[in-house]
């Protein structure tokens, strides 16, 4: 039986019951069924089947996502992971491939994956059948694209988001927090987000009692207005998806039967998210208590749910297991979707109370479809180690291959000193200051910009003063994470209307380079920058070696100097600067530095055009956090490069919104091969207009 499309066949063999897919302008097999079993189960009380469905690959073929893991793999070939979530660990069964498809493995229970011998597979604890979506995208970004297609988009957030966050654990009072908020702004450090963690609601038997404890924090709706109108900071708010015991929300759950019976390591109950009654109880303590007060993102923390000891998946797997079922039947069946379903009830709620604004919430897990959801993620409690933070970037990669685009991790890592970290003298020791500052630049080009963490505090100026070589890496990233705003914003856009990633491994850019396809330590962000973070101190390794893909020109974003594509280029490890590289044919917006995002439009830009190849970028604008985009109310100007006729064009503007200036500047900058840099200025008006050089 063939099921025929203009792209895609897929066969199905009667006397072997097995599918086939075949890309039917190639006629090339892309994937065939190897086998498939079913074993008769009992797993928490119910009856089921263990279920296995095995694949044949092709022996050139790179496969990755699957979700984030503290592994240190990339590319799956010949490797094995269970998908399970924990504290660092997240779970979401979305296989991409070097050939153009996706593989969706829809099943919510502990599952292994493994591939050896020319043939993976996925084996789940709970099943009915073998049940799964082939994607075939014509390529890895396509394929992603079709992910979203089939299981959500992604909304877009306010401007804010993209700019710099700061955090840590904790801030003890709307003082401090508000005297951290006042340095930023008299330092001329660039901020657009505070964040309140743990405890503002007290002791733990008030666990995340959904509102805020007299005295400390007392007046949250003054002081969070406050913030916003002193200080044009938003502000953010640690929730968590348990009780303590002496809390109101906690009985009225508890009066229901909406507990898990397990106790977690701080003493609270998680709420059964699946169970529409204790959703709605939720929300009757979270609005007036939080959301009622201004509170402008939420960061939903310990999602997997966090229960004792869930460092690990085998931990994290064993104590969700014991806390019983859940609404909709056992965990053991639900086990990896606690997240989805607490995000989607949550989102859904936020848009409805205030449908004039784009919600933001930020939380440690994820499953398929969440990302339509309005969430980012970050990958949990990790230990600042050099290592750890080269594992965050290629678990953070294959997250984002799997669908989900919007992720980070703790700067320098949460652990300095405690859980096994390796520099007791904290910020006493320039060692671990290193870290920091190698680990800021890497933060400063992921989709979210954010110093968190635990043992020490984290704001600039604890790092040293102005002059000092840490703090003024800091405010170096910090203002060129400014700069970028146009291009960062412009790309987000993309995310949202295209389907495409901000933030990718080379192979998904540079998939005919099969040297692309186990290479670690790189990746590109939006579509211009190659960027490499150093994962050793400069005592270390005094070079970084960096490879360049494909076949085209690539220029140092700091010196110009151009290195030729499918070369490796070695250069010197130098504290303050990361590794940094722009394709040929790239054009790059840039900003003045602003205190904040929205601190006003964008009246003068410097648009960098790196020649050697046609290039195209599309500048998107709006008012930064309204749903009126979505009615028309957005700009957008499309600019081409033509190599060789050295002209720029500049296409008329489409559409407006509040606010946005009539015309604009342009610093219009090339950089040619030769090293030569060209120049022109130009006043844009919303007409075509045309730069030759």
């Amino acid at each position: 039986i063939i099921f025929r499309t203009a792209a895609l066949e897929a066969v199905f063999d009667k006397e072997t019951a097995k599918f086939s897919f075949i890309d039917a302008e190639t006629g090339e097999t892309l994937l065939s069924e190897a086998g498939r079993s079913f074993v008769p189960s009992e797993v928490g009380g119910e009856k089921c089947l263990e279920v296995s469905q095995s694949f044949v690959t092709a022996d050139s073929e790179g496969l990755y996502g699957l979700g984030q893991y503290q592994n240190g793999i990339m590319n799956y070939r010949g490797q094995s992971v269970r998908l399970v979530h924990s504290n660092m660990d997240i779970a979401n069964p979305v296989l991409v491939s070097t050939r153009g498809y996706a593989l969706l493995w829809d099943n919510y229970s502990a599952t292994g994956f493994k591939d050896a011998d020319g043939v993976y597979g996925f084996a789940s604890e709970v099943g009915d059948a073998s049940d799964y979506y082939f994607i075939f995208g014509g390529d890895m970004a396509g394929a992603v694209a079709g992910y979203r297609e089939l299981t959500g988009h992604v909304p877009m957030f306010g401007k804010w988001v993209y700019g710099f966050w700061q955090s840590r654990e904790r801030y003890k009072s709307f003082d401090e927090l508000e005297a951290v908020v006042k340095e930023y702004r008299d330092r001329r450090i660039p901020l657009d987000n505070i964040v309140q963690d743990w405890e503002y609601w007290g002791d733990k038997p008030h666990w995340n009692s959904l509102e805020f404890q007299p005295g400390n924090f007392s007046d949250p709706a003054e002081r969070i207005a406050r913030l916003h109108s002193e200080y044009n900071v938003h502000y953010m708010l640690s929730v968590w998806p348990g009780f303590g015991p002496e809390t109101e929300i906690y009985h009225a759950l508890d009066s229901v039967g909406a507990l898990f019976d397990e106790r977690t390591w701080a003493g609270y109950k998680v709420y059964d998210a699946y169970d529409p009654q204790a959703r709605d109880i939720f929300w009757k303590y979270f609005k007036p208590g939080l959301f009622d007060q201004g509170v402008d993102g939420w960061w939903m923390d310990a999602t997997e749910p966090s229960f004792r000891d869930g460092f690990t998946q085998e931990k994290q797997e064993e104590r969700t297991k014991s806390a019983g079922n859940t609404y909709l039947g056992s965990f053991h069946r639900y086990l990896n979707t606690y997240s989805l379903e607490m995000m989607k009830d949550l989102y859904g709620r936020l848009r409805e109370a205030d449908p004039d604004r784009r919600p933001f919430i930020f939380t440690r897990s994820a499953f398929a479809s969440q990302q339509r959801y309005g969430t980012a993620v970050w990958s949990g409690d990790v230990t600042g180690t050099w290592e750890n933070m080269q594992k965050q970037l290629i678990a953070g990669l294959n997250l984002i291959v799997s669908g989900i685009p919007y992720w980070t991790s703790d700067t320098g890592g949460f652990y300095v000193f405690g859980r096994d970290g390796i520099y007791p003298e904290g910020l006493d020791s320039d060692e671990y200051k290193e870290l920091y500052s190698r680990w800021f630049q890497f933060a400063a080009f992921t989709p979210v910009f954010r110093a968190h963490g635990t043992d020490v505090p984290r704001e600039v100026w604890q790092f040293g003063e102005p002059g000092t070589l840490y703090y003024d890496n800091q405010l170096e990233y910090i203002r060129l994470r400014y700069r970028l705003l146009p291009y960062i914003y412009s790309v987000a856009y993309q995310v949202s209307a295209e389907d495409a990633s901000m933030m990718r491994p080379l192979v998904m850019d540079f998939t005919s380079d099969v040297k692309t396809y186990d290479v670690k330590d790189s990746y590109m962000f939006g579509p211009a920058f190659l960027v490499r973070p150093v994962f050793s101190p400069v005592s270390a390794e005094s070079e970084v070696s960096v490879y360049l893909p494909g076949d085209g020109l690539w220029y140092d974003f700091w010196s110009g100097r151009v290195c030729r594509g499918g070369t490796t280029d070695v250069r010197a490890s130098v504290l303050g600067e990361l590794p940094l590289y722009v394709r040929a044919g790239s054009i790059v917006p840039l900003a003045e530095v602003k205190q904040w995002a929205a601190e006003y439009p964008d009246r003068t830009l410097e648009i960098r055009v790196y020649a050697g190849a046609d290039g195209e970028f599309l500048w998107y604008d709006d008012e930064g956090d309204s749903w009126r985009c979505l009615d028309g109310e957005y700009s957008k100007v499309a600019f081409g490069w033509d190599d060789s006729a050295r002209t720029l064009t500049v296409t008329e503007r489409e559409g407006s919104y509040e606010g946005m200036p009539e015309t604009v500047s342009l610093n219009v900058k090339v950089w040619l091969p030769s090293g030569e840099i060209l120049e022109r200025e130009a006043v844009y008006s919303g007409s075509r207009l045309v730069v030759r050089f």
